[in-house]
């Protein structure tokens, strides 16, 4: 059974796939031919994944930003997950493991963020890879 990736990052996400990237070696020696390249297939394809999660924090900024930690070391978890399928809008992403995850600091460098309402926000970035 798939998981929803809005079950994991929130309904505030955009999910891209990226085209495959090609692995190759190179090799290297003296003489009139001095570089060879080797194609080594690819390694599956990046899906990355942008958005943004959010806390109630009327009951102050460290409530709110405990509730944002507590939110980030819940997806930090998935990353030492054995590969899952995954769904989003009803595309199927099969064999999918987590690569990285990053919060998005602004030029102040301040990565928690007020909004109207009493909210805290924190935008981010994930790396996901579909291994097939």
């Amino acid at each position: 059974m798939a998981t929803n990736l809005t079950t994991i990052f929130g309904t505030e996400i955009v999910v891209s796939p990226q085209a495959r990237t090609v692995e190759r070696q190179l090799s290297a020696f003296a003489g009139a031919h001095g570089l060879t390249s080797m194609f080594m297939g690819s390694r599956g394809y990046t899906i990355t994944v942008t958005g943004r999660i959010a806390a109630d924090a009327s009951a102050g900024y460290n409530a709110g930003r405990a509730i944002l930690e507590g939110y980030i070391t819940a997806i930090e978890a998935y990353q030492y997950n054995y590969a899952a399928d995954y769904t989003f809008r009803g595309i199927l992403y099969e064999n999918v493991i987590f690569e990285k995850f990053d919060i998005k600091r602004d030029a102040n460098g301040k990565a928690f963020h007020y909004v109207k309402g009493n909210y805290l926000i924190a935008d981010f970035t994930a790396q996901l890879r579909a291994l097939t």
